[in-house]
């Protein structure tokens, strides 16, 4: 643990190099799925990947010893996030497997724009004229990148906002979850019900044989996955949100890269001013978020006490 401790810093700095490595593990785990399916169906894949992270969470719990509130995964809220973060995986993963990778996880970045929006029409928080037209400028970008007209993968596309959309619930949901609940035992949760959902309808298409090299790669993205988790927490745990929140893009440039080496996809001219426009306008809502965030603490510090 000194040595970890050495290695990888404290404060910001271990945050940002902790969420950064979640973002490559992630965009890895996304790729190896990718290039198993077609050969191996979905819902294989997912079950396959889903016990094998499975074990390797329930190590960690054991390991920082989360394991005495393992009862606490079945949380009515934790449930509900759980099922909602359900329903986004799969959404993601059928428009990952049909559409270019640096396309879907392209909009799946919209969704901070989604919140913003959601936060303004459903729960009437003040959202000045500056976010709203980010808000504006991002889904114009989601909607070059899905390109409604385009025969090719526009359906898929649309599977893919659905899944930003889950993941604007999700987060609402997140909030209500019970503060002494570990971040392990939610993740355990999420894993676990996916898992369970995808082996249960993979045993009803049947169970295809796999080659080594499938199942090293589902298996190498399970690691990533649960790593992938590991690293989020101790980002969260270590650093400021606003400092590490936007780092989320820098996966894109790697889902591009890895898109166009290994399956030679490179986003058409409307899609690649569609993908700016989204990334430009989510990192300008965090930017504006971070701002009003300084400006409240001002106030509240500048306020005296009754």
């Amino acid at each position: 643990m000194i040595f970890f401790k050495r290695l990888h810093g404290s404060g910001n700095r271990r945050g940002m190099i902790s969420f950064l490595l979640a973002v490559v593990l992630f965009t890895i785990n996304e790729a190896l799925c990718k290039l198993v399916y077609g050969d191996v169906p979905a819902n294989q894949i997912l079950a396959l990947r889903g016990l094998i992270a499975t074990i390797a969470i329930l190590g960690m719990i054991q390991a920082t010893g989360a394991m005495p509130k393992i009862g606490r995964m079945f949380d009515r809220h934790v449930v509900l996030r759980s099922s909602i973060d359900l329903l986004s995986s799969y959404f993601y993963m059928i428009a990952l497997f049909h559409t270019p990778i640096g396309n879907v996880m392209a909009i799946h970045m919209s969704s901070p724009l989604m919140m913003t929006a959601v936060v303004a029409i459903v729960l009437r928080e003040a959202v000045g004229w500056r976010r709203w037209i980010a808000v504006i400028v991002g889904f114009l970008g989601v909607l070059l990148v899905v390109q409604p007209r385009a025969e090719s993968f526009s359906a898929y596309s649309i599977l893919g906002v659905s899944a930003a959309a889950c993941i604007v619930v999700r987060d609402l949901v997140t909030k209500k979850i019970r503060a002494e609940i570990p971040s392990s035992i939610i993740i355990l949760t999420n894993v676990g019900m996916l898992m369970l959902v995808a082996l249960t309808l993979a045993l009803i298409e049947g169970w295809v044989p796999m080659t080594l090299r499938q199942f090293s790669f589902v298996a190498i993205a399970a690691l990533c996955i649960a790593a992938g988790y590991l690293c989020t927490v101790d980002a969260f745990r270590h650093a400021e949100v606003h400092v590490i929140v936007p780092l989320r893009y820098t996966g894109l440039p790697l889902a591009l890269l890895l898109g166009w080496l290994v399956w030679g996809d490179v986003p058409n001219a409307l899609a690649s001013v569609g993908i700016l426009l989204i990334v430009g306008s989510g990192l300008y809502v965090l930017h504006r978020e971070r701002l009003r965030g300084k400006e409240a603490a001002a106030k509240a510090a500048a306020t005296p006490p009754p």
